[in-house]
This record gives structure tokens, C-alpha cells and sequence, in this order.
């Protein structure tokens, strides 16, 4: 694996993991909403994913997060 993607790949990780860690806070301001987050900062929001989507200039490499109290049934 090449260095550059690892970088990515772990800050991708990293903004994850600040979410978990600051969804309480982030369901004040942010509930039943789509976040974008890079770099352990909100960047954009929206109700709409597909909106949100286009809101921000990296969407592949941008965190993206639903905030809500219910728990997600994951597709993979």
C-alpha cells in the first residue's frame, strides 16, 4: 500500500471515529441531518444526502455521517 493512500485512508478512519466521539454534541446542532466532516471539522450538512453530496469538492474522500439517536441498518 503506498504511503499517500495510507495517510487517507487514516485520516478517512480518524473523522469516523471523531464522529462516534462527538455525536452527542454533533446531534444538538446536526440531527436527523447528513454531516461532511475532514479533518475532525463539520463542513457541510444537509437533510438531503445527494445535496449534501454536492456541496462539497471531495465527496470520495469526505467522511460522511447520518446523525441520529436510531440505530442504521448498514447495506453493504
Amino acid at each position: 500500500m503506498n504511503n499517500q493512500f495510507s495517510k487517507e485512508l487514516l485520516a478517512f478512519a480518524q473523522d469516523h471515529i471523531w464522529v462516534n466521539e462527538h455525536l452527542e454534541s454533533l446531534l444538538e446542532e446536526y440531527a436527523e441531518q447528513w454531516i461532511a466532516v475532514k479533518n475532525r471539522q463539520v463542513i457541510a450538512s444537509d437533510v438531503d444526502l445527494m445535496r449534501l453530496r454536492e456541496k462539497i469538492s471531495d465527496p470520495a474522500h469526505t467522511c460522511i455521517e447520518f446523525v441520529t439517536r436510531e440505530p442504521l441498518d448498514m447495506l453493504l
